[in-house]
C-alpha cells in the first residue's frame, strides 16, 4: 500500500556549491589545527555554518532555519562540496578524519544551521560521531549499518535509550539522524515512514496499548560495552509510543528488539507489525555530495539488501546523531 508521494531533494546550484568549496578549503587548511570531530568538533560547527551560511542561496537557509519545526520529518540537499581528492570507502568501518575535512565542515555546518547538536553513545561506534555506513568485511548479514546481505526492517535508532523530555543527551534517544554521501554509485535508497502515517492506520485501541508503558527493549546489534566496561542498555515498563512536546506522535521500534510485558502488550505488538507490513514508505537516494536528515523520533527507516560495488568503491553515507538545541542556544 503506498501512502505518501516521491520527494524531491533541493538542489544547490553549482555556482554556489563551488564558492562554498572555494571558501572551505581554506578553513580546511588554516583554521581547524589537528582538531577532528572526536577532539574537537566545534571548529566544524562553527566554521562550517559560517562559511554555509555566507555561501548558500537564501531560500535554502530558510528551510534549513525552519525545517525542525516543519510539517515533514525530513530534508535532503543535494550538490553540495565534496572531498577535493578521492578517498576509498572504509573496509574495516572506520577512516582517517584528516582526509575529510570539507565532508566534515559540510556535515556539521549543516547541523549548526538547523539549529542540531551532535552526540555520540559508549555503547556503539567506539563512541564516535560519525559513523561510516559502509559494508565492512565480516558485517555482511549483520542488522547494522556495516552489514548489507539482509534486508533492514522498519525501525527507529537507538529505541532503547531514553524517550523523555529532559533526558540526558548521552542517554536519550537521538532526535535526529543526519547523512553526508560520500558515494552510492549501488544507489541503494534507505526508505522513509512517517510515525503519523501509521497511527492514522493503526485502530485507537491499539495505538492506546501502545501508548501504555507496557513493552521491554533491548540494545541493536551495534551495541557493545562501553567504554567503562558497562553493559549495554535494556530497558522495560516503557510506552512503544508517545506524545512530544509540540503534540507530534513518537514511537520506539527495532524488530526483535521490543517485548510486550503483558498480553494486551503483546496483541498490540503483532497489530503493529501487521500493519507496518503493508505500509511503503519514501525511497531516499542520498548520493555523492548529498545530505540527508530525518526525525528518528516521527519517521521509521528500513533498506533493503544489496550487492555492494568493489572493494573501495562501495556505497559510503557518513552518518551523525543529533538532539535540537535549546531554544535559548538556537
Amino acid at each position: 500500500m503506498s501512502v505518501l508521494p516521491p520527494t524531491c531533494p533541493v538542489r544547490l546550484p553549482g555556482a554556489a556549491r563551488d564558492a562554498a568549496a572555494a571558501a572551505l578549503r581554506t578553513v580546511a587548511e588554516t583554521e581547524l589545527g589537528q582538531a577532528d570531530p572526536d577532539t574537537g568538533v566545534r571548529p566544524y560547527l562553527e566554521h562550517g555554518a559560517k562559511q554555509l551560511r555566507n555561501h548558500l542561496p537564501g531560500e535554502l537557509l530558510e528551510a534549513l532555519a525552519g525545517w525542525y519545526d516543519s510539517v515533514t520529518p525530513w530534508l535532503t540537499v543535494s550538490n553540495l562540496p565534496e572531498s577535493p581528492h578521492p578517498v576509498p570507502t572504509p573496509q574495516d568501518g572506520f577512516s582517517d578524519e584528516t582526509l575529510l575535512r570539507i565532508p566534515n565542515l559540510v556535515h556539521f555546518g549543516l547541523l549548526r544551521l538547523l539549529g542540531l547538536t551532535p552526540v555520540a553513545y559508549v555503547w556503539e561506534n567506539a563512541g564516535r560521531l560519525i559513523r561510516n555506513v559502509a559494508p565492512r568485511a565480516g558485517a555482511s548479514r549483520t542488522h547494522t549499518s556495516w552489514g548489507y546481505a539482509r534486508h533492514l526492517g522498519w525501525h527507529t535508532d537507538d529505541s532503547v535509550l531514553d524517550h523523555r523530555t529532559g533526558a540526558a543527551p548521552s542517554m536519550a534517544i537521538p532526535h535526529v539522524l543526519s547523512f553526508y554521501g560520500m558515494r552510492n554509485t549501488e544507489r541503494v535508497p534507505t526508505e522513509l515512514l512517517p510515525v503519523d502515517t501509521v497511527v492514522a492506520e493503526l485502530p485507537e485501541r491499539v495505538a492506546g496499548e501502545l501508548r501504555r508503558p507496557q513493552f521491554a527493549v533491548t540494545a541493536p546489534e551495534s551495541y557493545a560495552g562501553g567504554a567503562d566496561g558497562g553493559e549495554p542498555p535494556a530497558r522495560t515498563d516503557v510506552p512503544m509510543l508517545w506524545t512530544l512536546s509540540d503534540g507530534r506522535a513518537a514511537l520506539r521500534y527495532g524488530p526483535g528488539r521490543i517485548t510486550g510485558q503483558t498480553p494486551w502488550a503483546r496483541a498490540a505488538l503483532r497489530s503493529f507489525e501487521e500493519c507496518v507490513a503493508g505500509l511503503d514508505g519514501v525511497p531516499v537516494t542520498v548520493e555523492a555530495g548529498g545530505f540527508h536528515v530525518f526525525d528518528n523520533r516521527r519517521v521509521m527507516h528500513r533498506r533493503a539488501s544489496f550487492e555492494p560495488a568493489p572493494p573501495g568503491k562501495s556505497r559510503w553515507l557518513r552518518r551523525c546523531y543529533a538532539m535540537r538545541r535549546p531554544a535559548a542556544a538556537r
